[in-house]
């Protein structure tokens, strides 16, 4: 049985999700190292390094610069980063990017609320505001604006 040929770089790791019919799907998307600096390494996923590493065609170098990606080599726990040695650290920074995004999420529908709740929908004709028009809605003015 030959032996396992040992790498000499890590994998990263990056969790995304795609809907279908069945639901949310969670992936745990492999990058490998394809180049490397002194401070970073430079990751691809897997269409990349066949990119990287398979036939050679004149327009390979550029389709490789175009898709991989660079993360630093130090920091791997804190900070964030397009993936990461360990997937626990990956899922933090999944669950993260989703929290963020309902953050926004939730922003956009009060948003949407306050100017439907205050023109109306499509189905009432509605004054055009000579000027800017502020809208009062708690969830904004409750987001901490500090000195703005």
């Amino acid at each position: 049985m030959p032996e396992e040929k040992k790498k000499a770089w890590p994998d990263h790791f990056r969790y995304i999700d795609t809907i279908g019919p069945d639901g949310l799907e969670v992936h745990c998307i492999t990058y490998q190292v394809i180049g490397e600096t002194t401070q970073c390494f430079y990751i691809g996923d897997k269409h990349t390094c066949d990119l990287a590493s398979g036939p050679q065609y004149n327009w390979t170098a550029e389709a490789v610069k175009k898709r991989r990606k660079r993360v630093l080599k130090e920091g791997g726990t804190w900070g964030r980063r397009f993936a990461y040695t360990d997937k626990a650290l990956a899922l933090r920074s999944y669950k993260a990017r989703k929290s963020w995004q309902m953050r926004h999420a939730q922003l956009s529908m009060e948003r949407a609320k306050a100017a439907i709740g205050y023109f109306g929908n499509l189905e009432v004709e509605s004054a055009v505001p000579a000027e800017a028009v502020t809208i009062p809605n708690e969830y904004i003015q409750g987001m901490g604006w500090g000195d703005y």
